[in-house]
């Protein structure tokens, strides 16, 4: 794309010998006073401004200066024709220009001058991309960070809940005196969800095989509860355990599903997880419990964030056919 040029000089002459000479290399755009020369800046975008220094009612030193504000980023060079040594210390200071050009000007001086001040805006250019680039990876770290630091305290949270502590241990205290062996299996996998959840929580991601091990001991304790009238089936190929995902994001999808839905002997819940296609894919059957326990949907939305700065795929949730489903993408090993 070729840079564009705004040349302001006052003489009509001098104005047709620039676009004849330049015309084939550059967008020119032309005017014969500041007035015009600013409205041409606020509708067209210019890479450089070529301004003769003495026009009437103003000079081009005093031009550059009411527009430096407004338009920061052209290049800026002053035409003179005269010795006028405190014109050009103006226009250095005031004006902020990158070059000052006698008249009469030569093409070949002229258009050498031009190309060394376009590869100075091209790097400066570049160096804002960067710094945009750079501060936008900064935000998008933080963010990251932020989601990642929500999830935990989320995870954490229900956990912690004196709901979830005393079924646990209500749970705890029968099996102790009815089945000691399986008293001791309840509290190996309570201290693996605690621990888990300490040891994993800080990581952007894990592998689908860790993250299994903490939901089948999650699963566990709550079947404490439930028994058999939860069912979650587990049907993945050692193909995919290697892959990664955020952690606890299984979890909350297992989670939300006994946590909003109705678990009886008449309406037993059925969670299933297994790929389909490119997806990791947790189904659950729909049978929603009253206005109780109202979701909010804040820990799908913020599952969702965090994938949203990990990859371009983000998980996704519909009902279907009398089920809800969740959809969240695996990220490949390495």
């Amino acid at each position: 794309m070729a840079y564009s040029i705004l040349y302001v000089d006052d003489e009509p002459d001098n104005i047709l010998a620039f676009k004849a000479v330049f015309r084939r290399q550059y967008t020119i755009f032309s005017t014969q006073s500041a007035e015009q020369a600013l409205e041409v800046l606020r509708s067209e975008p210019i890479d450089l401004i070529i301004s003769d220094q003495r026009m009437p009612h103003t000079t081009g030193v005093a031009f550059f200066e009411q527009i430096i504000d407004e338009f920061p980023d052209p290049i800026r060079m002053i035409l003179t024709g005269y010795s006028d040594v405190q014109a050009i210390i103006d226009a250095i200071n005031k004006g902020k220009i990158y070059h000052y050009i006698t008249k009469p000007w030569k093409m070949e001086e002229l258009k050498l001058v031009m190309d060394k001040a376009f590869e100075v805006y091209s790097l400066k250019r570049q160096n804002q991309q960067l710094e945009e680039e750079r501060n936008s990876l900064l935000i998008k770290t933080i963010q990251q960070e932020k989601n990642q630091l929500l999830a935990q305290f989320e995870t954490l949270k229900n956990q912690l809940s004196p709901h979830f502590l005393f079924n646990s241990m209500n749970a705890l205290a029968s099996l102790i005196a009815s089945n000691p062996q399986r008293a001791i299996d309840f509290t190996g996998h309570f201290s693996k969800v605690y621990r888990s959840m300490l040891e994993i929580g800080g990581e952007n991601l894990i592998p689908l095989r860790e993250e299994l091990d903490f939901v089948r001991s999650f699963v566990f304790l709550q079947q404490m509860r439930f028994d058999e009238n939860l069912q979650v089936q587990i049907e993945l190929s050692e193909a995919h355990l290697n892959d990664c995902l955020p952690p606890f994001t299984l979890q909350l999808l297992v989670e939300n599903a006994i946590k909003h839905n109705i678990i009886s002997d008449d309406k037993p819940l059925t969670i299933t997880i297994r790929m389909e296609g490119e997806w990791l894919t947790v189904r659950n059957t729909l049978q929603r419990r009253g206005s109780t326990e109202p979701s909010t949907g804040i820990g799908l939305k913020n599952l969702a964030a965090r994938y949203a700065y990990l990859v371009p795929h983000i998980p996704t949730f519909s009902e279907v056919e009398g089920q809800f489903v969740a959809r969240v993408p695996l990220i490949l090993e390495g």
